[in-house]
């Protein structure tokens, strides 16, 4: 009962009357444009009562910013704490170095405690909230929370619910406020301070566990607040508690004498909306909390490291089962590179659960997996990472140099050395050395070709132990354009009416045919056909049916994946004895796709160098010829970016030529210009037209 009491109730107030300016604003001179804008926004973090507290009011400026009346509260699921055993003081899910040990000292001596799991959870416990119209009327949020929210689908770790303002319209304001608890858990927070809309005042605070509170030494447990000590990952005691910021200049996070972390804001721009922005995570204004027990990053991590690879080592020990399987697969085989391309193809096969969706046979972690990578062996299932610490035990069975990495996604956060938390660390691939250079593999991802990494796990930072079981830091490399290539070719034949008919073949290699063939295993291969004929659909011209016959190589990583595509239809514009054509076929509905914006923010991250080559043959129709052949053309940008067309035309055809190559994967905002002219001129060349003459004949 005492777990699930009710909420401090100092935390609920009386709502702020809005001043007559808030009510007739129409629009904000501070953000121009904008569709909303907060007014105000504050969070609450309270460790030692295990709640934090969200205050918002919002001003609506436009139809659009009427979707701000639907607020998101994202929170933990259910979690467990171990207590005992090899896996002692670890949690299942969520953030590992944030649970508290229950506070057993005033239990009664005929008190139950199991001493092997702790369980908790974390609930929103109220909600308040109010529209406010702007001749001051006011709509008031009614209903309990269970009553208010609307549960989304969420990850292992955490639930996402909405509510909804009523009655908002053009020109409201919405004010609302909600409490999340976390019973018997301290949640460092992460506080992320920029917002969709501009902000005109945030105020965030930090009250920490109580043993970092100045007050930490008068005794017992004041005001309810526990004085159990946090415990990390493997049962170090936390000493201290500290912050990573991303915070405008000037701006700082401050510690009040009560030992309150805070930090107060002003004007605050909206998160920007941007083309092929890479992850927001790292880009936005936030502050991000942690407790730790190590004086420094260096000490913190090399610590979490050695504990995780003793982990790590126990899980993938050499069995009779792992020896036999990775001596029978390459038996005969001396090279050790063909070694490892041997066992990578052995656990290829398998069967990969994050992508089937199947239940897996055996319990895991955000760590290390429990048990025996023998379970793996066994039911030829796993996860991706288990799939690859199993290849890791066959490479080290055969007698190979390898080693896991410990990476950080790049899809959504880019790691942070000084930010002291494992859960960045959320990928694993693995490095083995041949000819004394480490090669980086990815063996957990399904369908990634031996030797290519997804590209989420390109460029990558992360953590490995070296020599001597010191840690080092890692970034995976990246790849060139070369890795990912679409190729399109084929021949069409032009009528005089100036319809087409032929067949064309569209092939990809690399992170493209990665995507497509994981497609095919999460839904079917008919929704690669689908997606596929979308993007067809998307850059051949008006009045042309391309829809595609079969496709080649879909169930074969180390090949070409191929769409065999008939083409139908009108395709040139017809006036009198002139047939005008497209001299490229693809990409003749497409824009520019890096819009005129000087003033961007954030850099470019187009995921992966690529090159897009075409080359399409026109027949021409009896009696037709090329009026004049179009002028070949080169364009390079440094190192950045090349693009090259060129024609080569006789009598009865022309055969155009194409090549976009670009060779970088993040580039800087600064960089921005440049690279708009560049697409500017491939935009401008591409959208060239050839002219089909009745009687006349090519190069005259």
């Amino acid at each position: 009962m005492l777990a699930g009491s009710a909420f401090p109730a100092v935390a609920f107030g009386q709502f702020q009357a809005p001043s007559k300016e808030e009510l007739s604003l129409t629009s904000d001179p501070k953000a121009p444009g904008a569709d909303a804008v907060f007014l105000y926004l504050e969070e609450k973090d309270d460790d030692p009562h295990s709640f934090k507290s969200y205050y918002a009011r919002v001003k609506i400026l436009t139809e659009k910013g009427k979707e701000a009346a639907t607020v998101s509260v994202v929170y933990r699921k259910n979690f467990m704490f171990y207590a005992t055993g090899d896996n002692s003081s670890r949690m299942a899910t969520g953030n590992s170095n944030s649970w508290q040990a229950p506070d057993v000292s005033h239990a009664g001596e005929n008190a139950a405690i199991d001493t092997n799991a702790y369980g908790g959870k974390g609930e929103v416990g109220a909600i308040e909230g109010r529209t406010i119209h702007p001749d001051g009327t006011i709509v008031p949020l009614t209903g309990s929370p269970a009553d208010l929210l609307k549960k989304k689908a969420g990850n292992s770790q955490v639930n996402e619910a909405t509510f909804t303002l009523p009655d908002v319209t053009v020109g409201s304001i919405i004010e609302y406020r909600y409490q999340v608890r976390y019973d018997r858990f301290n949640s460092a927070p992460d506080w992320r301070i920029q917002q969709p809309y501009f902000v005109h005042t945030a105020h965030f605070i930090f009250t920490p566990a109580r043993q970092f509170l100045p007050d930490r030494n008068l005794g017992g447990s004041a005001g309810g607040m526990s004085t159990s000590e946090i415990l990390g990952d493997h049962g170090e005691v936390m000493t201290d508690v500290r912050a990573t910021d991303v915070l405008p200049a000037g701006s700082a996070v401050k510690q009040d004498g009560l030992g309150n972390w805070f930090v107060n804001l002003t004007d605050i721009p909206a998160i920007p909306k941007e083309k092929f922005a890479p992850p927001m995570g790292a880009q936005v204004y936030q502050v991000n909390f942690f407790y730790t027990f190590a004086p420094d990053a260096k000490t913190f991590w090399q610590k979490e490291m050695t504990l995780w690879m003793k982990d790590v080592d126990q899980y993938i020990a050499p069995t009779s089962a792992i020896r036999s399987t990775a001596q029978e697969a390459t038996a005969g085989v001396k090279d050790p590179l063909e070694k490892a391309k041997k066992l990578y193809a052995l656990v290829a096969k398998l069967e990969n659960t994050d992508f089937t969706g199947n239940a897996p046979h055996f319990v895991a972690t955000n760590y290390v997996p429990r048990g025996s990578v023998d379970v793996v062996l066994e039911h030829k299932a796993g996860n991706t990472e288990e799939i690859a610490l199993l290849y890791l035990a066959l490479a080290r069975a055969v007698g190979l140099d390898a080693r896991p990495l410990r990476v950080a996604n790049r899809s959504s956060r880019t790691f942070n050395v000084q930010f002291q938390d494992a859960s960045q660390l959320d990928t694993v691939l693995v490095g083995v050395m041949i000819d004394a250079k480490e090669i980086d593999l990815d063996p957990g991802e399904k369908m990634a070709p031996f030797e290519t990494l997804h590209w989420s796990h390109t460029g990558a930072g992360g953590l490995a132990v070296g020599a001597g079981g010191k840690v080092e830091t890692v970034l995976t490399p990246l790849q060139v354009n070369t890795d990912n290539t679409t190729v399109r070719v084929g021949k069409l034949a032009v009528a005089q009416d100036g319809t087409v008919s032929g067949t064309l073949k569209v092939g990809f290699v690399g992170q493209e045919a990665l995507a497509l063939r994981q497609l095919a295993i999460r839904v079917s291969p008919d929704a690669v056909k689908q997606r596929l004929e979308q993007i067809i659909e998307s850059q051949v011209p008006n009045g042309v049916s391309a829809h595609i016959d079969h496709i080649a190589g879909l169930d074969d990583p180390d090949k070409q994946l191929v769409a065999v595509v008939p083409v139908t239809g009108s395709l040139a514009d017809h006036a009198g004895k002139n047939i005008v054509l497209p001299r490229l076929f693809f990409d003749t509905k497409e824009t520019d796709p890096f819009p005129a914006d000087m003033d961007r923010v954030l850099p470019v991250d187009m995921h992966y160098p690529a090159q897009d080559q075409e080359q399409i043959t026109y027949v021409f129709p009896t009696g037709y010829g090329l009026e004049t052949t179009p002028a070949d053309a080169t364009w390079k940008w440094e190192e950045y970016a090349a693009y090259q067309m060129r024609s080569k035309a006789d009598a009865s055809s022309i055969t155009t030529a194409r090549l976009l190559a670009r060779g970088f994967t993040l580039l800087d905002a600064s960089e921005y210009g440049k690279l708009r002219d560049f697409y500017d001129k491939v935009a401008t060349t591409d959208r060239q037209e050839l002219v089909l003459t009745a009687g006349h004949s090519s190069g005259q």
